[in-house]
């Protein structure tokens, strides 16, 4: 638990805050209120790649920033005030959807609303935002919310401005779900709310530059209900009401749950040491929203593990780096010089590792042939970019951190081979070259993979090595695809480390090099501190007067990483438990075990992924109405995405097809475009994937049908 003594408290439902890629995050928050005046009670949860370096100093000093985001999802839990994510320097044209519920927003019905109820009078204005809160008024429109949902797909609005045109459109969707469906039971937010309408902001084009300086619009949208007694349409030349601006805070304590879902190919939690801080954090952040400038607010920082990159089989074969060269004697200041002799250095691995495993170095060696002693060394190196993201300034920055995996002393005239040096691959997080977010960063801001080196360096710091890019993994690779590597003809040469991409699967396709796991039960056995460091979350902005007052302002941030048995020959059982596949009931007999725990178990994924273990037999011949009758037992609609990927996860190759998806879908209205989203990578007959691409709304379709790969 994290705690603000003035405010706030946040629990998780998972009290060690690290998650698996693609799983529902959950918890609660409780405000220890005190009449605040205020615009809105908000709870989000935050995702995004964050770095800030500086070159120069004094009156000289440039300070450099990049940021993207690839989750933000947010909830209003008191107030009739509702906002999207503020997409930096969009311009004239912003485009949301490229970060996980960055144009969402949820308004609660009120009870005479709702799909079976009457009109939903919403105000939504599109704003240029400014950190002082005098947002620019872009353009704004009055609609049904009941009507738009009703509607069944996306409509296009011209925009208003004092009851007259404006330049620009705004394009929205909307549909109704039960409360029930996105939010756990809460005494507050399901009391008098039944249905949720879900408002979209697909874009917004053709938006007037609200600077006189000429710089690009920071554009987001917000939405507040409007009057009872508004006359639609308003007359023309009437200013729009504005939202209010005095919802006031009971004196009492609240409490509010939350879930927010995460995509199975989300990045995962990162520092690294270069410039001032670089890092991809997640956080849940807790903020009373108030007129003036600053907030009183909590960030709750969790950790998110990937599950990917995973390596291609071309990394799986073992690839040998040679190199021979003159080792210096002496040192005269920063010169090495005085030919000792020869050293050759050979170098023989495979080029992808999980955090944990032992590295295979064997036939790799050093031979000394000098006249003086070396010491032979084996090092991992991080290399690391940097990159500012704004539309005005295009600038990187390069950094570095090596571990050292252990050494030894080779004597003149002397010989060692590496094929009992065991050396265990340290909590890296593992090789990150972007992902998907937010559409107006020009950049990414934040990447970085990994280097082998092996290198026989003498007393004079002179040395001799050999550089090997290599891939960190997510997890550790199967064992048959490690012996088929090493029968098959896949020497693919890389000489630079961020080559190395190609050969990596970063999405959440197939991948036949690894166990597919779905969560940090599936292979982890440790989850331990990145061996990478922290880093403070808090920039200078976040200090607020009403924020923690008498704190430091700093909140370290310790990401962490899951590591793997560093023996070989038992990855398979690291993944798969030993008793995996022992149970061959009968499938009612199975099929009734999983609904018990359904029923009594809160973590429904984890229910899953045991009957998977328990009984695969079972799993492995799901048709696709069993498929889809498990996804039915999933009340909360969030979680059934993930559960749908679990059970992927236990059929076998080539047995999901799209008529899973069309079942699944079916029974699971409020959850299509996420289940195809976990489901069509991993279908046989993707040809067939129009008749999915039909149940779909048509902004929907395009995404969608990138997903199916085979």
């Amino acid at each position: 638990m994290v705690k603000n003594s003035t405010h706030f408290e946040i629990n998780l439902d998972r009290p060690s805050g690290v998650f698996c890629a693609g799983e529902v995050v959950t918890g609660s928050m409780t405000l220890h209120a005190s009449g605040e005046t205020c615009r809105s009670l908000q709870i989000s949860m935050v995702g995004e790649a964050n770095v800030y370096w500086s070159v120069g100093g004094g009156d000289n000093k440039q300070d450099y920033h990049g940021k993207k985001i690839f989750l933000d999802s947010e909830r209003t839990l008191w107030g009739n005030f509702y906002r999207t994510t503020v997409l930096d320097y969009a311009g004239a044209d912003a485009e949301f959807g490229g970060a996980m519920g960055d144009g969402d927003m949820y308004i609660p019905c009120l009870p005479n609303e709702g799909s079976d109820g009457g009109p939903m009078k919403l105000i939504v204005r599109v704003c240029g935002y400014s950190w002082r809160k005098k947002d620019d008024n872009l353009g704004e429109i009055l609609l049904d919310g009941k009507e738009l949902a009703m509607h069944g797909d996306a409509k296009t609005y011209s925009l208003l401005r004092d009851g007259k045109p404006e330049q620009g459109t705004v394009t929205i969707a909307a549909k109704f779900v039960p409360t029930s469906a996105i939010t756990p039971n809460s005494d507050r937010q399901t009391a008098q709310s039944q249905e949720t309408l879900v408002l979209k902001v697909l874009k917004a084009n053709g938006l007037r530059k609200a600077s006189m300086l000429g710089s690009p619009n920071d554009v987001f949208v917000q939405v507040w209900r409007a009057p009872d007694n508004l006359v639609t349409p308003p007359p023309v030349g009437k200013k729009l009401p504005e939202p209010d601006m005095k919802i006031t805070l009971p004196h009492q304590v609240m409490h509010f749950k939350f879930a927010f879902p995460t995509r199975a190919d989300s990045p995962g939690s990162a520092v690294v040491r270069c410039g001032e801080h670089a890092y991809i954090a997640y956080y849940i952040k807790a903020e009373i929203d108030k007129k003036s400038s600053y907030d009183p607010f909590l960030k709750y920082p969790i950790t998110i593990i990937p599950l990917r990159p995973a390596p291609m089989p071309q990394l799986l074969s073992q690839f040998m780096i040679e190199e021979e060269n003159q080792i210096k004697k002496t040192k005269i200041y920063c010169l090495a010089c005085g030919e000792a002799g020869m050293v050759t250095i050979k170098l023989n691995s495979r080029r992808a590792y999980a955090p944990g495993e032992t590295l295979q170095l064997t036939g790799s060696q050093v031979m000394n042939s000098s006249s003086i002693s070396v010491s032979v060394r084996v090092i991992i190196r991080q290399t690391i970019q940097l990159a500012t993201t704004g539309a005005w300034d295009e600038n990187t920055q390069k950094g570095y951190q090596k571990f050292e995996m252990g050494s030894k002393e080779v004597g003149p005239g002397s010989s060692i081979g590496l094929d009992e040096f065991h050396a265990v691959v340290p909590a890296l997080p593992p090789s990150f070259f972007g992902a998907r977010g937010s559409s107006t960063a020009t950049q990414e801001p934040l990447t970085f993979t990994y280097e082998l080196s092996l290198q026989a360096k003498a007393s004079s710091g002179h040395k001799v090595k050999v550089d090997m890019p290599i891939l960190i993994s997510a997890l550790p690779p199967k064992q048959q695809a490690i012996q088929d590597a090493a029968t098959s003809n896949n020497q693919v040469p890389i000489y630079k480390p961020f080559e190395i991409q190609s050969y990596a699967v970063t999405d959440d396709s197939p991948c036949s090099t690894v166990i597919m796991a779905t969560g940090l039960e599936d292979g982890a056995r440790k989850i331990v501190d990145s061996a990478t460091g922290a880093a403070n979350l808090y920039a200078p902005v976040d200090r607020g007067a009403y924020f923690a007052p008498g704190s430091s302002g700093t909140l370290m941030y310790q990401p962490q990483v899951a590591t793997f048995q560093s023996t070989s020959n038992t990855i398979e059982e690291a993944i798969a438990p030993a008793d995996f596949g022992k149970n061959a009931a009968d499938h009612a007999t199975a099929h009734s075990a999983l609904v018990k725990n359904m029923k009594f178990n809160t973590d429904t994924r984890l229910v899953v992924n045991k009957w998977i273990k328990e009984y695969p037999t079972a799993t492995a011949s799901l048709t696709s109405d069993g498929f889809a009758g498990v996804l039915k037992k999933v009340l909360f609609s969030l979680e059934q995405a993930a559960v749908a990927r679990e059970l992927t996860s236990g059929m076998g190759n080539g047995v999901l097809t799209t008529e899973y998806i069309m079942k699944s879908i079916d029974a699971c209205p409020y959850s299509k475009v996420e289940l195809v989203r976990v489901m069509a990578p991993y279908v046989s007959d993707s040809r067939n994937k129009g008749v999915v691409l039909e149940q779909l709304h048509s902004f929907e379709r395009k995404e969608a049908s990138k997903m199916f790969v085979r």
